[in-house]
């Protein structure tokens, strides 16, 4: 995916860290990189996009499920033992 145009951080790079850039994962200055090559990049604008969409769909998808009591159990008492390591 281009647009054709040069940029000074390659679109595959960019589109490898589109999930990392939605969830504020990356650091300010991979942010500042991204937030610029998306200002200049329509096919990876329409890239972020998507990912933002499907991401939107999963946690609609998934609010209104509840996990079973047995594996609230389950995590607590594995964060409980890494808290006694």
């Amino acid at each position: 995916m281009s647009c054709g145009k040069p940029h000074a951080t390659p679109c595959t790079e960019v589109v490898a860290s589109i999930s990392a850039y939605i969830d504020g994962e990356v650091t300010a200055e991979q942010y500042q990189v991204i937030t610029v090559h998306l200002s200049e990049c329509p096919p990876c604008v329409h890239e972020e996009q998507a990912h933002r969409a499907v991401k939107g769909l999963v946690v609609r998808a998934f609010s209104r499920t509840k996990a079973p009591a047995t594996l609230h159990a389950r995590v607590r008492a594995t964060f409980r033992s890494i808290d006694e390591q």
